[in-house]
């Protein structure tokens, strides 16, 4: 039994995995700010749009959140382990508008994805011009929330119900169909004739 509860918590695990990839590859929209009005507030409607949380990364990299999403089961503690990188909570939670992130962050993952900014007259602008624009647009809108993690929760939880509610109605009609087997004598019925 201890075998058996083992293997389906990790083949569990395994799903979970991969129901926290498939929200994380939902497409969300660019930047709409926390509550979703950002546009409302004059942004500008052209770099509206739409794009998943999958960063392209490249190979020997794991600094995209869905790389790093990683779930076992810990068969000597007996719990799931879920590993993903830390800013996870971000993406999920969102964040809202307010205090300016710090910039460092931001300048590092402009450097590693080769983005470079321009002014209003399209010249190029330094890594930490584009960082601070960018920082100072999330204190102005914050962050959308994108409940992945609750999403991948919900979708697990329904297709371990469906698969149990499955199982469950087949060991049901089993058993009810074994008792009236057994529970039942067969007896034959001989008819004389007259």
């Amino acid at each position: 039994m201890e075998e058996e509860l083992a293997g389906a918590f990790e083949l569990y695990s395994g799903l979970f995995a991969e129901k926290l990839r498939l929200a994380l590859a939902t497409k969300y929209p660019y930047a709409p700010g926390f509550d979703g009005s950002a546009y409302s507030k004059g942004r500008n409607d052209k770099f509206s749009g739409e794009a998943s949380k999958i960063a392209n990364v490249p190979k020997g990299y794991n600094t995209n959140l869905y790389g790093s999403v990683d779930v076992r089961y810990d068969v000597n503690n007996q719990e799931v382990q879920i590993f993903m990188n830390d800013y996870w909570q971000y993406v999920n939670d969102g964040r809202r508008p307010g205090k300016r992130p710090p910039t460092g962050p931001i300048v590092d993952w402009l450097k590693f994805r080769g983005i470079q900014g321009r002014d209003k007259k399209g010249r190029f602008a330094t890594r930490e011009s584009t960082a601070f624009a960018i920082a100072t647009n999330i204190a102005k809108f914050g962050i959308k929330p994108t409940f992945f993690f609750d999403i991948a929760i919900e979708k697990l939880s329904q297709q371990i119900d469906e698969e149990l509610f499955a199982q469950l109605g087949a060991s049901i009609d089993d058993f009810i169909s074994q008792t009236i087997i057994n529970a039942i004598p067969s007896t034959e019925i001989k008819i004389q004739p007259i």
